[in-house]
């Protein structure tokens, strides 16, 4: 399917769904080569799209406009189908990779997430991320139909995730009055600095918020809090069905990810997170089949029952100091300011630390600087690069940087150097 989003998409998918059919989401937001590639490896024969120009160059391809929309409100059964879905990760070489997520996955994370959000026909959620991504498919189209509850799409709002003005995304919170939505960090932060310079706060028909597919940092979770915003963050991947672990209503915690879902269980072998249970993939399409334990390539641990996530076991820095710097750590706490969209902490070459921002407003080194006046010396970048959304393939959908577009970038593009935030004084009392 290569639509935008809508009720076009949503019933695009269920009719593929419960037609038995394979479903493949081209999302709107990958190159036209990863996207390519995505019709090429998974062998599509037909495309359901309402741009039909953007695959004249492939004449073996069925077009298919997308499905007339019937007047009056639409009912599915329960049971969701038994096709599968092929969900492209974005993948850091840049070449999508194809996991294979059928009704047993989706039946088991739907049946799990329920009983985290309790959700019920009382809801209305308000569908904000790209539903080409699953876990907007979980949260966006399935959770709602299967609680009787409602689902209101704004399109604007999601423009507001590649670097649009945030006032569309508080606009439609305060018109929809939903009761639930699902955001990336990028957008609660920018969202939180609206509320806060008008004043205002969140509707008080939320009840429940999720955040994810990039770290928080406390900080914004609190500032969240302060504009009455009821937070959730969770843990997850493709790979997984989309969550893993999420903090549950009156037991949420700022610093963790929450507890695992029911019907998962997660062991920390060698500092990473591993996961076994009915939602792991069937395996990645044109791969062998998934074995019974999922290594993440997270590193992890516990606090009590409650996971902490530390970084990403092959993001991982080693200064020419012989340190290990979880990238993440930095820049959870950068990217709480709502003027950055994300950021990537990179090496150079030449074993300089270098942090790029990816900001859309201006915003000053000490700015930044301050923002790390709580974490080690050897942690600070010794340089910035400044850019905006619009840099090509720098930013995934979820908000979290490539990084290997970023390694490319720290190695060829000239940095401002960051006066460290602690003085020598400081650092050697």
């Amino acid at each position: 399917m290569a639509l935008t989003g809508g009720v076009d998409y949503v019933v695009a998918d269920l009719a593929t769904t419960l037609c038995g059919k394979r479903q493949v989401p081209l999302p709107f937001f990958f190159s036209h080569t990863q996207n390519a590639h995505i019709l090429m490896d998974a062998g599509v024969g037909a495309v359901v799209t309402s741009t039909p120009e953007l695959f004249t160059a492939l004449p073996k391809l069925q077009i298919i406009d997308p499905v007339d929309i019937p007047d009056g409100p639409l009912s599915f059964p329960d049971y969701l189908g038994g096709a599968d879905r092929v969900i492209y990760t974005s993948g850091s070489s840049g070449r999508p990779k194809g996991v294979i997520i059928g009704d047993p996955q989706l039946s088991a994370s739907l049946t799990a997430l329920a009983l985290v959000i309790n959700a019920g026909p009382q809801d209305r959620h308000l569908s904000i991320l790209p539903l080409a991504q699953l876990l907007e498919q979980i949260c966006g189209i399935f959770l709602p139909i299967l609680a009787g509850a409602e689902t209101v799409m704004r399109f604007e709002a999601t423009k507001a995730l590649f670097g649009a003005p945030i006032a569309a995304l508080t606009d439609a919170f305060e018109e929809v009055q939903p009761s639930t939505s699902l955001l990336a960090p990028g957008l609660l932060g920018r969202w939180v600095q609206d509320l806060k310079a008008a004043s205002r706060h969140a509707p008080a028909s939320l009840r429940f918020v999720a955040v994810g597919g990039a770290s928080s940092s406390p900080a914004l979770i609190y500032k969240a809090a302060s504009v009455r915003i009821p937070v959730h963050e969770g843990y997850g991947l493709s790979e997984c069905c989309a969550v893993v672990a999420m903090n549950r209503p009156g037991q949420n915690r700022a610093g963790s990810v929450g507890q695992v879902l029911d019907g998962l269980e997660v062991e920390i072998i060698n500092n990473e997170i591993t996961v076994t249970g009915p939602t792991i993939m069937a395996g990645y399409l044109n791969g062998t089949p998934a074995p019974e334990r999922w290594y993440t390539g997270d590193l992890g641990h516990f606090d009590g029952d409650r996971l902490v996530i530390d970084g990403r076991k092959y993001a991982l820095l080693v200064t020419p100091a012989g340190r290990n710097i979880s990238p993440e750590w930095i820049e959870s706490r950068v990217n709480a300011d709502p003027r950055i969209v994300s950021s990537a902490l990179a090496l150079r070459q030449d074993g300089t630390l270098i942090l790029i921002v990816v900001a859309v407003a201006p915003i000053t080194g000490p700015e930044i600087v301050a923002c790390l006046s709580d974490v080690p010396a050897y942690t600070q970048p010794d340089g910035l690069i400044l850019t905006d959304p619009s840099h090509p393939d720098l930013v995934f959908a979820a908000g979290t940087p490539n990084r290997a577009v970023a390694h490319q970038l720290v190695n060829t593009a000239d940095a401002l150097p960051l006066a460290p935030f602690q003085t020598k004084e400081s650092l050697a009392s």
